[in-house]
Formats: C-alpha cells, structure tokens, sequence
C-alpha cells in the first residue's frame, strides 16, 4: 500500500491511496465465493453453481461489493500509517479499479489542528468572593416569606397606596367612547421609575374612577392606535394588603427545619452553593477567554459548522420554550445565526486546546466513575447498559475530561481577589 498527503487548506487535506492489484483481486475471490454460496443459476441448486458462472452473472456486483468493503480497510490503514487524525468523515474520490491492476483512491477529510502551546499554567484569574452577608440571609429569608404571603382585604378602609393590591374593573378608550374592558382585574400598584400609571390610581378610594393614558406599546401601535395614547377608566373596587407570616418554628417547619435558626442556616448554605457556582463560572469564562488569547490556529470547517448548527438547535428549543411565536422566533434565530459562526470557532478552538492540555498532562478520566455514571444512565432511562454504553460512553468521557482539565488549569491558576 502506497499512501501520500497533500494539504489543501489549513484542516483540510487529500489523501491518496494506492493498492496492489493482489490484494484487491484476493478479496474479490472472497466476494465472489460468498456470492456463490447464495446464487440461483438455472439448473443448479442454490449455493452449488460454478464459480466462473457466478462471475459471469454477479460480477459487477462483486466488484461493488469488493469496493464497498476494501475502501474503508486501507483508508483506515493509510491514515494510521500516516498518523493523521480525522476529524470528519472522508469524501472518496478519483476511485479506479480493475481487475488485475491497482486499486487507487483518494480521501479528503478534515483534520486535528497542528499547533503547540505554552504558558497555560499560572494564568492569572480573578477569584470572585463568596461570603454569604448576614444581610444576604435576611433578605432570602425575606423571600420565603414572601413566597407564602397572602392577600387580604383591608379591616380598615383607606385611599390606595403604593405596594397595594387593587381589584379593579377596566374599561379601555375605543372609537371615541370608552368600551367594556375586563372586571376583576387584580393590580399591583408598584412605583416604576420611567411609568406613572400606578401613580395616577394612588389615593383613589372603594369605588372611585380614575382615567389613565399610557404610552403606546408595539403591538398597540399595529393595532391602530398611531398617533395617540390609549386612555383607560380604572374602577377601583376593592384593595387588599399583602399579609406575611410569622417567622416561627411552625413556618420553618414548613421549608423541612426544626428551627428558624436552622432555616436561617439552610439558606446561608443555599446561597453560599449559588454563589460558589456563579464564582466558578466567571473563572471559567476568564479562563477560557485567556486561554483562546494564548494561541491562534485554523479549526475544522466541518466542525465549525456542526457547532453553529448545535448552537441554533439550542436557540431554537430556549426560544420555543418560552412560547415565541414562529414568526419572532425565527427573526431571533437570524440574529442568533450572525453571531454563531463566530462563536462555534471559539469553542471548537477551545476544546483542541483543552485536549492538548490534557494530552500533555496525561490527565485521563476515572474508569471506575465512567462504569458508575453509565450505570447510574442505565437505571435512570431504563435502558439495556450495551445500549447506554454505545450512546453516552463518549459524550461522557469527553466531558468528564473537560472538567478534569478544567480543575487541573484552576488548581495550576494565579488568583486574585475580585470585588463581589
């Protein structure tokens, strides 16, 4: 076997492949007999017609067949002898073959970029603190018993106020009149910063009317209401006050605590795992910009582009998630799609260098976690473990390394205390 490369374009590259005629015609008489076996000749019985019959009528079929199964044999050899590692799968090309003379062929295919890298240990980062305020627990306390709250009607009657509820019938300016809008509607008269709405009802009493202008939205603006505010007549038919309750045992009781002291704890240790998380985030996202910083090198085309169509998959589900409308969702996606290329580059380009990081640490992944995980799949999906195996063993892998190349480059990092 005769093999040669040539590089067409950064990744990119041809390989050439020459195969002596013996060996093709050799797997072609292995073809041709397994046709035998099979064959259906007039007058003979199935498997027991003469070789040079069988030929004569399934030659170009073994021939196909030869090609079929030869082709990726010596592909797999060529690249091996040649050290290469692919990275899509090949386009076969310029394929001649006859009988008796050379199988050649070529291969074009992307390959694993070429580059070296230094000065990854020691990188400097910004450690974010994670102390967890006494203010920070309050507040999270606050939360919960904002969580439970309930809203009741007031014992004493009163003008509205801000932070009040408010039942209201609403009646919308239409056609020069104002129409039937919606009763019951439940208000929260919160002061807004840029809105006065809220602050033309406060001091409205039971069943006062106050008339209301606000700025046009888009949609109202395709409604037709160009060129004007909508007015609305606001009904106040009822106010209700939002009732905590009592911090006690019974309530942190309520959250699994036998304590308020020990809820106050659970929420410390729940706020300090979220900050924890965010801190690790943003090292990670510093360590990955600083990273891409240190070195610069074509990526596969091939890869580049299943990750731009991964990142728009992605796009597309978060977007349909939320309940966008076809039209919107796909005008998101087009600005989603103008910055995706660019990104897909960085993160295949990240994931060569993490892979030479951890090729020149020999840092490899647990076999004994890698058998625990998949078991943990199997029993979770409830699924044959040869067929989670086959399905998950190299995603799994391939993440279990990132992480544990990612710890080793944070635990080999320089730090220094960011402001929270």
């Amino acid at each position: 076997m005769k093999a040669t490369v040539k590089k067409i374009k950064d990744c990119r590259i041809r390989l050439s492949v020459e195969v002596d005629a013996g060996r093709f015609d050799e797997r072609y008489r292995e073809v041709l007999k397994s046709f035998q076996k099979e064959a259906r000749l007039p007058g003979f019985r199935e498997g027991k017609a003469p070789v040079d019959l069988v030929e004569k009528k399934y030659s170009k079929e073994a021939e196909e067949e030869t090609l079929k199964s030869l082709i990726p044999e010596v592909y797999r050899q060529a690249v091996e002898s040649q050290k290469l590692t692919p990275v899509s799968l090949p386009s076969i090309s310029d394929i001649q073959c006859e009988r008796g003379k050379k199988l050649a062929f070529s291969a074009e295919f992307d390959t694993a970029p070429e580059f070296s890298l230094k000065n990854y240990k020691g990188i400097k980062l910004k450690r974010v603190p994670i102390d967890v305020l006494a203010d920070d627990v309050e507040k999270g306390v606050q939360s919960l018993l904002e969580s439970r709250a309930e809203l009741v009607p007031l014992v004493e009657p009163r003008a509205v106020r801000h932070g009040d509820f408010i039942l209201t019938d609403i009646e919308i300016w239409k056609g020069g009149q104002y129409a039937p809008g919606k009763k019951g509607v439940l208000l929260y008269a919160e002061p807004h910063e840029t809105d006065d709405f809220y602050d033309k009802i406060i001091g409205a009493g039971i069943d006062e009317v106050r008339e209301v202008s606000v700025d046009m939205s888009p949609e109202e603006k395709e409604k037709g209401l160009v060129g004007r505010k909508p007015y609305y007549k606001i009904w106040v038919r009822g106010i209700q006050e939002k009732k905590l309750p009592a911090l006690d045992e019974a309530f942190a009781k309520s959250f699994g605590q036998e304590s308020v002291e020990a809820l106050r704890e659970a929420v410390r240790k729940d706020l300090a795992r979220h900050k924890t998380g965010e801190s690790q985030a943003k090292m990670k996202n510093e360590l990955f910009g600083k990273l891409l910083a240190l070195v610069s090198f074509p990526v596969p085309p091939a890869l580049v582009e299943k990750q731009e169509e991964r990142l728009l998959e992605q796009a597309r589900r978060e977007f349909a998630q939320m309940g966008m409308p076809a039209d919107r969702l796909e005008a998101e996606l087009e600005s989603v799609r103008a910055e995706s290329a660019s990104k897909a580059a960085d993160q295949v380009r990240l994931y060569f260098i993490l892979q030479k990081v951890a090729e020149a640490e020999k840092i490899d992944v647990d076999e004994i976690e890698v058998e625990k995980r998949l078991a943990a799949l199997a029993e979770e999906s409830k699924r044959p473990m040869d067929e989670v195996r086959r399905v998950f063993e190299d995603d799994l892998r391939e993440s279990m390394l990132e992480k544990a190349t990612v710890d080793f480059l944070l635990a080999n990092a320089k730090f220094e205390e960011a402001k929270s």
